[in-house]
């Protein structure tokens, strides 16, 4: 069992939990613990796969008709890499410190 815990503990804590809580809320208790952690576990599902989704946007590949030019370097005003934030000469194809390309 997780964390060595053994039967006599859980009896334990069951025993405990009946005598604080009195046997009337015990089911009611249980039950609001069941959809918390059904809501938890809803929440972070969703949260992934959004993710996931995000994730996945930046890695399709562009139809061949809306490909840039990629012969053209950025304007003037686009020194700074978009990935790793270095200043870069207005005339670079690629950045000085990761190699992402500024050409269109």
């Amino acid at each position: 069992m997780p964390f060595e815990i053994q039967p006599l503990h859980i009896l334990l804590i069951i025993v405990v939990a009946l005598i604080i809580f009195g046997p009337n809320r015990l089911p009611d208790i249980g039950r609001l613990m069941g959809r918390s952690i059904a809501e938890f576990s809803k929440g972070t599902r969703e949260m992934t796969a959004a993710m996931r989704e995000e994730m996945d946007k930046g890695n399709e590949p562009a139809h061949p008709s809306t490909r840039p030019n990629l012969t053209q370097p950025l304007p003037a005003e686009n020194q700074f890499c978009i990935r790793c934030g270095a200043p870069n000469p207005s005339d670079a194809l690629f950045c000085n410190r990761c190699g992402n390309s500024f050409t269109l």
